[in-house]
């Protein structure tokens, strides 16, 4: 069994074209709109080829709407992806979901997503109206690279 060892590899740091890690967010004021239960907000779009390593909510102003209101963050194939169906009645970041099997939450919870496809994050009015104000944010890596054109930047020897 050989082993191809690469050449150029760590000595210069990233390549200028390697593509950054990118906080992306955005400020929902949901008292600007009439809003009921299973409405759902899409509030950052996602391209294909986006590894989104984690998102959350931060709560502005907390509901005071007095339905018993509440959101999950998610996107189309979890709703609930990074933020299970919670109230947004204290001011902060809502917690996000532990990533599948760091925790007692067992293997089910995500907290991240690879996006082949273009996609959203989505809030989601899960239970009632609500008519507090948050800011949605996502840090996500493009993972698409050149894409077929890519060229290869070490050699073996």
């Amino acid at each position: 069994m050989a082993t191809y060892t690469i050449n150029n590899v760590g000595t210069v740091g990233h390549p200028a074209s390697s593509p950054a890690v990118k906080i992306l967010d955005v400020v929902v004021d949901f008292s600007s709109t009439t809003n009921v239960a299973n409405d759902v907000f899409e509030c950052l779009s996602i391209p294909a080829n986006t590894y989104v390593i984690t998102a959350g909510v931060d709560v502005l102003t907390v509901d005071s709407a007095g339905n018993s209101g509440t959101i999950s963050l998610g996107d189309g194939a979890d709703v609930d992806r990074y933020i299970a169906t919670a109230a947004i009645t204290s001011a902060g970041q809502m917690t996000i979901k532990a990533q599948a099997g760091t925790s007692a939450m067992g293997t089910t919870s995500v907290a991240y997503g690879i996006h082949a496809a273009a996609d959203t994050l989505d809030l989601v009015v899960s239970t009632g109206a609500v008519n507090g104000k948050v800011r949605v944010w996502a840090l996500t890596a493009d993972i698409g690279g050149g894409g077929d054109a890519e060229s290869q930047i070490v050699t073996f020897a």
